[in-house]
């Protein structure tokens, strides 16, 4: 079923491209956003990398080398940045230790390896792991987010938890380029159409096989 909806989400934004979605294009800085957009808006992430890139800490050694107190300062517009400091600091270190984002991103460790890596660290969890994987390292995973849980369940009816929404997509789409996608334009669906509350489900392109739009009715 996750096939199906990729391609009716494809039809439904032609023009969706990945990097314009996420405005960010280096690796390292993905991961940066990864850990800064938790619990908060991409626009505040945003302005936390924005002041990262100023304070050029957006290089691996030179956040590295920063204290977590100015770090957090620098991105305070993200908010809890006291914790999303020592997150940051945390993942460079894996990073650097590692060999750097390049070798990461040729690395023969294999994908659930690196997210098991990527999960020890304080403050990662899961999103954030499978957000770098896929957006930063070029790797075949996907989040199984609010936004993939929601259209799932309003679809069918039953609620699956994060671990099982990854999983089943898991299941159906293996190459890291179409997992990209497909988690980017659920992302856009769910802002479009499936809103937490209010949905517009006239419009959506799953009216017809939605069971939560016919129940509504």
């Amino acid at each position: 079923m996750w096939k199906r909806i990729y391609n009716t989400l494809e039809r439904t934004f032609p023009s969706f491209a990945v990097d314009e979605w996420w405005g960010v294009t280096d690796p390292f800085a993905r991961m940066a956003g990864s850990v800064l957009v938790q619990n908060t808006t991409w626009t505040n992430a945003e302005k936390a990398l924005d002041r990262l890139r100023e304070a050029g800490l957006l290089e691996p050694a030179a956040l590295a080398g920063e204290t977590a107190e100015r770090l957090a300062e620098v991105i305070r517009p993200a908010g809890f940045q006291r914790a999303k400091s020592a997150a940051l600091l945390g993942l460079v270190g894996w990073v650097l230790e590692q060999g750097g984002v390049d070798r990461l991103r040729r690395s023969a460790d294999g994908t659930d390896e690196l997210r098991r890596q990527l999960l020890l660290l304080k403050g990662i969890g899961q999103e954030t792991a499978d957000t770098i994987l896929a957006y930063a390292l070029n790797r075949p995973a996907i989040s199984g987010d609010a936004y993939s849980r929601r259209l799932w369940q309003r679809l069918t009816g039953e609620a699956l938890s994060y671990e099982q929404v990854r999983q089943a997509i898991l299941a159906e789409l293996t190459e890291a380029e179409d997992l990209r996608r497909l988690h980017g334009l659920i992302v856009e669906h769910g802002k479009a159409f499936c809103l937490k509350r209010f949905p517009r489900c006239s419009a959506c392109p799953f009216a017809d096989d939605c069971r939560y739009f016919h129940d509504s009715i």
